[in-house]
């Protein structure tokens, strides 16, 4: 790991570990962009995203952070994290029981499993589905089946068992829970359900209660009819119109329905729909910006307040150009009163439409020109981490200038990062195929990195483009050396388990044609010579020879 990457870490773990999750990202970002294939450069950037509610960028760094290293525990609980938060918990448990087998002792991974399976499995409450038919058949609670207040109570005791301890003091809810129990808790002191409790040595003071009348029956309950106000009649309405396309007449009734109701939001928010739909953008902002003023007035449900939050999001999107840090700044106060996965995806996307507009806006030809004079200055004096710093800048100021990740990448191959030096090489031919640096930088470090056979291959390449070029020639001779000198201290299976790490010599052996020729150079060297004719076949010849798989002149 190089020191920069390390100083970039070590600044984002402090800033994390101060609760500044957004500038830890930064460092972490930056991180990555020297080192990409670190592992824990994502982990901690997952973990800065999740503490930022964004999930599901706090998921992409958890799986890249698996697929960077895949017997790595923290990784599968960075996914099954991000996960969970994203109401997946049948992935998340998935991920956790595989971070469990690299790891079962995790205490982390643990407990989020336990919070992964309390999510699959909530506890069964004291109401069960036949509740209300078991209370409708007791004459106890029979009338209180009638009433919807009563109702929507047991309702949500059922969705939720910690609802019940909202409705405890409601007499009728205590009757309700003595039939379902059994019980007669109306009638229960402390420490007693009922009964008196009899004394050792008493006897039983118990009689029979005597049979009670016949009860005159009751007269049923007149069903329970909701009202619908002649405002939510007008929005109806409105609503048809808009599915109908209708829009001048869908915000005729949406206006209606506001001027009868003042306070019904959605309204509001429905012809806000319909302005975005018609491309009157400004409109449908402005609208949106007096709605939730009003839900604040009114202290609205968050849910509905979330809604108009999310539409205003949207119009700022749909404004040209559009307005990304407006819409972001919705979308997140959206996710403050209501967060589900729709509107964290709004702002996952976009982020990312705003990291990129921010790099375009960045991109300044004659500043990255500067920067890279300085970082070739710094490269002189050898002063190699400086330069990498001021190249960065000038890639961000012009990312297609290949020159620079050409000076990028022998920086690199200076502090021994060949990996990173490849990878830049890598970025100079595919913006530069016919500049042959490109190839000597990638050769060069393939070569410090004993793959030589890439090496050759490399140079082929480069050679093929300017055949004459000395670098080229000497750095393809070395290797040719270096090659024969390894190959002659193994043995043949030695040699051809060597060479068969390079998936392209695999790929050859693979080949029914050159596993005819291997065959017949043994026996028919003029069927072998004719087969050498076809260029495409001789080219496969030539690799597995320089591979070492054949030998010439023995």
């Amino acid at each position: 790991m190089s020191d920069s990457a390390v100083e970039l870490k070590n600044k984002g773990n402090a800033a994390f570990s101060a609760k500044n999750y957004e500038e830890a990202v930064k460092y972490f970002t930056e991180a990555i962009a020297l080192q990409p294939n670190e592992h824990t450069f994502y982990s901690n950037r997952s973990a800065c995203y999740s503490a930022l509610d964004q999930y599901a960028l706090a998921l992409e760094d958890g799986r890249k952070t698996i697929q960077l290293k895949p017997d790595w525990s923290k990784g599968y609980l960075r996914e099954a994290t991000a996960l969970l938060n994203l109401n997946n918990a049948k992935d998340a448990l998935v991920a956790v029981n595989k971070g469990l087998e690299l790891e079962p002792s995790n205490k982390q991974l643990q407990d989020l499993k336990e919070d992964i399976q309390d999510d699959l499995n909530p506890p069964k409450g004291l109401f069960g589905p036949d509740t209300l038919v078991k209370l409708a058949m007791d004459p106890r609670t029979r009338d209180f089946v009638s009433q919807p207040d009563f109702v929507k109570a047991i309702q949500e005791i059922q969705a939720d068992p910690k609802n019940l301890g909202k409705h405890i003091s409601d007499k009728r809810i205590t009757a309700a829970m003595g039939v379902v129990l059994g019980i007669n808790l109306s009638t229960a002191g402390d420490g007693d359900f009922g009964f008196d409790q009899q004394q050792p040595g008493q006897q039983s003071s118990y009689q029979e209660p005597p049979k009670p009348k016949p009860a005159e029956p009751k007269p049923k309950p007149a069903p329970v009819v909701v009202e619908v106000t002649e405002g939510q009649k007008e929005r109806e309405k409105g609503n048809a119109c808009y599915k109908d396309k209708k829009f001048e007449q869908a915000i005729s009734h949406y206006d209606k329905a506001y001027e009868l109701d003042d306070k019904d939001l959605l309204s509001l928010n429905n012809k806000a729909a319909v302005y975005l739909e018609m491309g009157r953008v400004q409109d449908c902002i402005d609208l949106c910006k007096k709605a939730t003023e009003r839900a604040s007035e009114l202290r609205a449900d968050y849910k509905i307040k979330a809604k108009i939050l999310t539409r205003l999001g949207n119009a700022y999107m749909r404004s040209t150009p559009p307005q990304l840090d407006d819409a972001l700044k919705a979308y997140k106060s959206a996710i403050i009163e209501d967060k589900n996965a729709e509107t964290m995806a709004n702002v996952s996307k976009c982020e990312k439409l705003k990291r990129e507009r921010d790099e375009r806006e960045y991109i300044n030809p004659e500043k990255s020109a500067e920067a890279k004079n300085q970082g070739n200055e710094h490269f002189k004096k050898g002063e190699y981490p400086e330069a990498i710093k001021c190249f960065e800048e000038a890639i961000k100021r012009n990312p297609s200038d290949h020159t620079i990740y050409s000076n990028r990448s022998a920086c690199y191959s200076k502090l021994g990062e060949y990996p990173l030096a490849v990878k830049d090489a890598e970025k100079v031919i595919e913006l530069a195929p016919t500049f042959i640096k490109g190839y000597i930088r990638k050769g060069s470090a393939l070569f410090a990195m004993g793959e030589y056979q890439n090496t050759l291959e490399m140079c082929d390449q480069g050679l093929r483009i300017e055949e004459d070029n000395k670098e080229l020639t000497d750095l393809s001779q070395r290797a040719i050396f270096a090659i024969n000198r390894k190959q002659s201290e193994m043995s043949d299976e030695e040699r051809l388990q060597d060479a068969l790490k390079n998936p392209e010599i695999a790929e050859i052996l693979q080949d029914p044609i050159m596993n005819q020729i291997l065959k017949d150079m043994q026996g028919n060297p003029a069927a072998v010579q004719e087969h050498l004719k076809n260029p495409g076949v001789r080219a496969k010849f030539e690799k597995l020879v320089k591979a070492g798989v054949v030998r010439l002149g023995r």
